[in-house]
């Protein structure tokens, strides 16, 4: 089974006898007795064009008047099927902050709230999860959104960000970066995952498990910003096997 470790700034100055000492101090921790990330905060669920617009004007107004940049947790949940494909978008989970989660659920929208677009374009505002710009790209197709190239440039993908810290060159998974980073696992219960989305009203197994997502992804984003402001952290990071 693959492990990965942080690599060794200046490597060549590193002896092998002290690679090895530094190795030994490195915990290992097996991936099967990781605890679950699971969100337990605030969830709000809107159904309808005026409850999810609402919800993003409230959003925009604290991006208005923050003084600093807000990052926030972005993910999108959408039916699959394995004759005809990926469905439209159904739903767009927002994680402002680690204690609230909104769950937008857009199956039977024609076009999205205008506050929605605002708000992911706006100036104040980055992006954060794992593949996020694809996840964008698919937004824009599915309701024609005109921001797409501006939406982009605020999106900060989990996986770049961490192979940047780290000195890596990976391509991530969400639960890989949960595990590697913050030593849980993240469920992706294929029946919950394949479930489906576009379906109103979700069900509580549903709301948990993309309210879960959004979260752990800001959770590593921010466990990721604490290793590139300190990097001694990075060799203390354990082997996950």
């Amino acid at each position: 089974m693959e492990t990965f470790q942080p690599r060794m700034r200046l490597r060549s100055a590193v002896t092998p006898e002290e690679r090895e000492a530094n190795n030994k101090k490195i915990p290992k921790v097996s991936k099967d007795t990781l605890p679950y990330i699971e969100f337990i905060g605030k969830i709000v669920y809107e159904t309808d064009l005026i409850g999810c617009a609402m919800a993003c004007d409230e959003l925009l107004k604290v991006a208005k008047q923050s003084e600093e940049i807000l990052v926030i947790g972005f993910d999108m949940e959408w039916p699959f099927s394995f004759k005809t494909g990926p469905g439209k978008t159904a739903l767009i989970q927002i994680s402002p902050n680690l204690d609230i989660t909104y769950l937008l659920h857009v199956s039977e929208m024609k076009n999205l709230p205008a506050g929605l677009c605002e708000l992911l374009a706006h100036p104040k505002i980055r992006l954060t999860g794992n593949n996020i710009k694809n996840d964008i790209r698919k937004l824009a197709r599915d309701f024609k959104v005109t921001d797409v190239e501006k939406i982009i440039e605020n999106c900060i993908d989990c996986g770049v960000f961490a192979n940047d810290v780290l000195s890596f060159s990976r391509r991530w998974s969400l639960a890989a970066l949960v595990e590697y980073l913050l030593n849980m696992r993240i469920s992706k219960d294929k029946k919950v995952r394949m479930s489906k989305w576009g379906v109103i009203p979700l069900s509580k197994e549903q709301m948990i498990y993309a309210a879960t997502d959004t979260y752990a992804s800001l959770k590593v984003y921010l466990e990721i910003k604490k290793l590139k402001n300190d990097p001694s952290l990075i060799e203390k990071l354990p082997q996950i096997v």
